[in-house]
């Protein structure tokens, strides 16, 4: 029997988890279907009780909903518990069991760059659901000198410092608004942009004033995946910035959510070649 698998989200047609999930169901000969539910906050909680009622396998939610997703779980892994975002769900027998792959792909994903920026200075653009598990990755698997976290709104990012410094027992972070940002460029080493400023609607944006110069020792990562170079990889490419897209992020937090609801391992190899050729074809 086919089952079903969602994404959450709000504002989230440029997606290509379906292709992502679909080509790996296809591939290893799984029953199951994923599709896209683009679902307004205010009808978020019938959505989940909508997609458990219809015997669905689990879900993947992404912007705006990894934080509050949370209070809808009747369990969480160590890792969401710790993050305090989920990406992943998985339903079973009434249990809706939440999980962080975010915080695993992104280190996954990066590993190399990630090191690199051992005992330096980091900002993170955002202060969202994948800011945290940028956080946690950071973290937990190297040493950053200090973490600058940079938001519109400057209450979420005092509370993800604030989380942090409690959760983590890392000191070493510091809050700041996106306004006169430009003044710390010089003073940073790695730059991981995690808000949606770049994609679907904000296509043609950044989060980032064109004012803020990058250099050659800089490390840019834009979480972003479509398009494949936004502007704000686009100014810092140029500009002589080492730079990374989200697709390697997305093709590793996927695999890791693919493991979690069917068992099996996710088939990466074969995968990437159809994600390419599909976003070749897209752009």
């Amino acid at each position: 029997m086919q089952r079903g698998i969602a994404l959450f989200g709000n504002n989230i047609s440029y997606s290509i988890s379906p292709v992502i999930h679909n080509t790996a169901f296809e591939i290893t000969n799984l029953p199951y279907t994923y599709l896209t539910i683009d679902i307004h906050p205010d009808r978020f909680a019938k959505g989940i009780d909508a997609v458990q009622t219809l015997n669905f396998a689990g879900a993947n939610v992404t912007i705006p909903y990894k934080e509050t997703v949370i209070q809808h779980t009747t369990s969480l892994s160590p890792v969401a518990r710790k993050i305090g975002a989920v990406n992943t769900l998985s339903f079973k027998d009434n249990v809706i069991f939440g999980e962080n792959t975010d915080s695993a792909g992104f280190f996954n994903a990066y590993t190399t760059e990630i090191q690199a920026l051992d005992r330096k200075t980091v900002l993170i653009i955002g202060a969202g659901g994948a800011a945290r598990a940028v956080c946690d990755a950071l973290i937990t698997k190297t040493s950053p000198l200090k973490v600058i976290i940079a938001n519109r709104n400057t209450e979420r990012s005092e509370r993800l410092g604030e989380h942090v410094r409690r959760v983590y027992g890392f000191d070493r972070t510091e809050t700041i608004r996106l306004a006169g940002i430009e003044k710390i460029a010089d003073t940073v080493n790695g730059i991981i942009q995690t808000t949606p400023v770049g994609s679907g609607l904000h296509t043609g944006k950044s989060p980032l004033p064109g004012s803020f110069r990058f250099h050659r020792e800089h490390i840019a990562i834009d979480l972003i995946y479509n398009p494949i170079e936004t502007v704000f990889l686009k100014h810092a490419a140029r500009q002589g910035a080492r730079t990374r897209n989200g697709i390697s992020m997305l093709l590793h937090q996927a695999g890791l959510s693919f493991t979690l609801w069917t068992g099996v391992s996710f088939p990466m190899d074969k995968v990437i070649p159809v994600v390419m050729e599909h976003i070749k074809r897209r752009t």
